[in-house]
Formats: C-alpha cells, structure tokens, sequence
C-alpha cells in the first residue's frame, strides 16, 4: 500500500511538472502503479493539453471532466478522446457527486478561478495540479500554502512550463559560469 501511495504522490508531483508524457518513463518501474483516479476542470485550451499529455503517460484514470462550457470548440478534443467520462459544468456539483471517486485535480481554467477549485480540492483531500498563476492576490496564495501544509501528505504542484523550456537551462548556463 505504501508503495501505491508513493507512486500517486509520484505521478503527481512529476507528471504533472512541465511535460507529463515526458515524465512518464521515470515513473513507471518493474511494478506497474496503479492508475491516478484524476478528475479535470477545464478541458479546453491550457486544460485541453494538460488533459492530452496526462492521458498519454497511462497513469490516469479519468473519472470526471468538468468544463463551464462543454459545447465550446476548444473542449471538443478532451470530449472526443474521453468519451465516457462524467461531465460537469460546476466543479461544486462534480465534487458533490463524485467526491469518493477522486483522487487527484488538475485545475487548468482561467486564472480567477484557481483559487476556489484548489482549496475545495485540498479541503476534500485532493491531490491538486494547478496552473498558473496559483492565486489572483498574496492573500489567495498565502492562503494556498497554509491548506497545503495542513495536508502534508496530499501532493501538490504549480504548472511553470517556463522552468521547463530550453531558454531557461541555457539562461542558467550562461549565469553559473559568470557571463
């Protein structure tokens, strides 16, 4: 059981870093983990491709989507690749309905709404990714922060794709040899 729980925590906190399909490979190991019951709000733009890179990693199983506008061209992909997965436009009602079923929540939706999507997600006992930026002000994120050391063992993580790019590692070459 230990090691399942390590292995979530895992996929959490790696595979949903930067690039989640690239993560994949050094998550998995001569025991397959089990898979992450993931649920998503926001399937659409930024939401869409976190979506698309946690499905092709194998580690999720989707069990709820949950967008404020289903029909909008931009969730199309999301709803065609998981067609069978619940769908809902009010992350509250998803939450009410299939709370049990959750283990973990991505939240890739417009920046207002980072906030009550992740702390009703740490509340629940959620795992959470979240993209950025985590909060609109300092008191959200401060905020933020306290629930997530309430629940030390939930893994938590803030989508920086920019950490993740090549102009960074090459910015960080140029800095450590003084140029």
């Amino acid at each position: 059981m230990l090691y399942l729980e390590y292995s979530r925590r895992r996929f959490l906190k790696q595979a949903m870093l930067a690039s989640a399909a690239a993560a994949a490979p050094s998550i998995l190991s001569a025991r397959a983990p089990e898979k992450v019951k993931l649920a998503c709000v926001g399937i659409g733009n930024r939401g869409a491709e976190d979506v698309i890179a946690f499905h092709k990693t194998g580690l999720a199983n989707f069990v709820a989507l949950c967008d404020v506008d289903m029909g909008a061209p931009q969730t199309q992909e999301v709803l065609k690749l998981l067609p069978d997965v619940p769908r809902f436009q009010d992350f509250r009602e998803m939450f009410d309905k299939m709370g049990n079923q959750i283990e973990a929540v991505s939240v890739g939706i417009p920046d207002f709404a980072h906030f009550p999507v992740t702390m009703m997600a740490l509340h629940l006992g959620k795992h959470v990714y979240c993209e950025k930026p985590m909060g609109r002000t300092f008191n959200e994120v401060e905020l933020m922060i306290k629930a997530a050391k309430k629940y030390p063992k939930l893994a938590t993580q803030m989508g920086n794709q920019g950490h993740s790019d090549a102009n960074y590692f090459q910015f960080k070459a140029w800095k450590d040899a003084n140029l």
